[in-house]
């Protein structure tokens, strides 16, 4: 295949985070944590290649519209532009990507992300602009990707990509994940702009992205984590999903933290593990090591309950704590045991959620206690919404959050949902997590969507003196978070009131805090 880099000495690669429309009940600063794929594909990249300069636009933290996005482009006359997006935010990145095309119909593009990976075919075959796709994890293969260009070599022995070739789609074969993630240098983060993450944020404060381990040692059949970190690999002529768990070093973790605290003053962690708590000896090594440090840092992390009992049991939770853990975030998802179990959770149990939360509030009441909830399931009925919800308020949880079932692409749950006809909707735009995209088998989407919110109002309005006891705790980051969920509700309420006074739009109430809403700089 000819291409405009074939045989060029020096190449320029920008990769786009375009302009998203916004979680409503987030605040602006709120909505941008840092996007690491980026500075780990940047430093991969530098590192292995001869002729590269690498740049990144990220368009949120900046506040730089379509408009403005357009102009830069131009102005930096890329040779290659890739993106990578959520399922809900790929069409934007395709519109980057044609802007690029409309600016130099030779640029190279290129899309990665859990839902081209998924959805090769379907994405070349509808997005004409989008030249290749590198499907899964990264660094190897975007490397390849670009020496097969600039060698003009053949592009069918380049593993995990999918492009055209006279008009037909050729997906290769996947490629082995990367076993020892200690080999990979450390994010480049002077690509980004790093003090504008989050830089008023409330929910997280000036908090930077991290990543100690990718893939999942567990095999939910819903989770796009393991979907897209695992390992795939050809079997009976189809694409079969492993999980794959792989952590880099604890040595190594606390060297990145060395890094961050100290270069750029980050006191504040997000870890980006489906499960951060998966391995006692490794959580308790990087908690020790931080201790010894004297760092002063607070974190946010997903993690299980039945691990944090475990924890518990071994001494480590405290330790955890200890180092920063401030803010958990549990996949609760249902009160009944039967439906864990359906839905892949494997040994977890609904009372774990409840044990390990009055653990944290009568030990560690330091730290803020959030909790997902999973809603529209197969066997979903008005009683059992009834009875998630009473659950959801008994455990002593400071937020829970209520998202109706989402099969993602390349999930078991996704392939379920095809082949028995579950899935309503094909626009991917709405695969936001709030809106229910598949009906169960008692109730429809709207009556999915209506009982979901009506979740949300009764987990404050039915428990009112918790909520008031959290807003004025004697432990600032609980009473903080709490100040910023009853604001952040209420301002979007007062925004839903004063559209529908002017006439522009129906009073929705708290439905209008799960709609995704253009900022006022978008289209700049």
């Amino acid at each position: 295949m000819n291409t405009p880099i074939l045989g060029k000495e020096n190449i320029k690669i920008i990769f786009i985070r375009p302009p998203y429309h916004l979680w409503p009940i987030i605040n602006e600063s709120d909505n941008f944590l840092l996007p690491l794929a980026y500075p780990c594909l940047g430093a991969y990249l530098k590192r292995e290649m001869e002729g590269i300069e690498v740049k990144v636009i990220d368009c949120l933290p900046l506040k730089i519209g379509w408009k403005s996005l357009r102009e830069i482009i131009a102005r930096e006359k890329p040779d290659i532009v890739g993106v990578g997006d959520k399922v809900c935010y790929a069409h934007e990145g395709i519109k980057a990507l044609q802007i690029a095309k409309e600016l130099n119909p030779g640029v190279v593009t290129i899309a990665g992300g859990h839902f081209h990976s998924h959805l090769p075919k379907y994405s070349l075959d509808t997005y004409p602009s989008l030249d290749f796709i590198v499907r899964y994890e990264g660094e190897e293969t975007f490397l390849e990707l670009i020496e097969a260009l600039r060698e003009g070599r053949d592009l069918s022995r380049v593993a995990s990509i999918a492009y055209r070739d006279n008009g037909n789609v050729i997906v290769t074969s996947s490629r082995p994940v990367i076993k020892n993630l200690d080999d990979l240098p450390f994010p480049d983060y002077d690509l980004m702009p790093v003090n504008k993450y989050a830089a008023f944020g409330k929910l997280w404060p000036k908090a930077i992205t991290i990543q100690g381990a990718r893939g999942c040692v567990y095999n939910c059949k819903f989770c796009s984590w393991t979907a897209t970190e695992g390992e795939h690999h050809m079997e009976g002529g189809c694409e079969v999903l492993m999980s794959r768990h792989r952590k880099k070093s604890a040595k190594r973790v606390i060297e990145e933290i060395d890094f961050l605290y100290n270069k750029y003053g980050i006191r504040y962690l997000f870890w980006v593990e489906g499960t951060w708590n998966h391995d006692h000896e490794w959580v308790n090594a990087i908690c020790e090591a931080v201790i010894k440090k004297g760092y002063k840092l607070g974190w946010w992390a997903f993690v299980r309950s039945d691990l944090l009992l475990e924890q518990e049991r071994l001494g480590i939770l405290k330790t955890m704590v200890k180092a920063g853990l401030r803010h958990t975030l549990i996949g609760g998802e249902r009160s009944d045991d039967e439906d864990l179990e359906a839905l892949g959770k494997g040994a977890l149990q609904a009372d774990d959620l409840t044990k390990a939360c009055r653990l944290l509030e009568k030990k560690y009441p330091q730290v803020f206690r959030q909790a997902t909830f999973v809603t529209g399931i197969r066997n979903e009925s008005a009683g059992s919404m009834k009875k998630l919800g009473k659950f959801s308020r008994k455990v002593h949880l400071d937020f829970a959050a209520y998202h109706p079932l989402t099969p993602w692409p390349g999930t078991a749950l996704w392939d379920e949902a095809n082949k028995k006809g579950w899935l309503k909707e094909r626009d991917f735009s709405k695969f936001d997590m709030f809106f229910p995209v598949m009906s169960s088998e008692y109730l429809s989407q709207e009556e999915i969507s209506k009982l979901s919110q009506k979740l949300y109002k009764d987990f404050v309005l039915k428990q009112p003196l918790r909520y008031i006891k959290g807003l004025v705790s004697f432990y600032p980051i609980r009473r903080r978070l709490h100040w910023w969920f009853l604001f952040s509700i209420s301002r979007v309420l007062f925004m839903d009131l004063r559209l529908s006074f002017s006439g522009k739009k129906k009073f929705e109430g708290f439905a209008s805090a799960n709609r995704l809403r253009k900022p006022g700089w978008y289209d700049n």
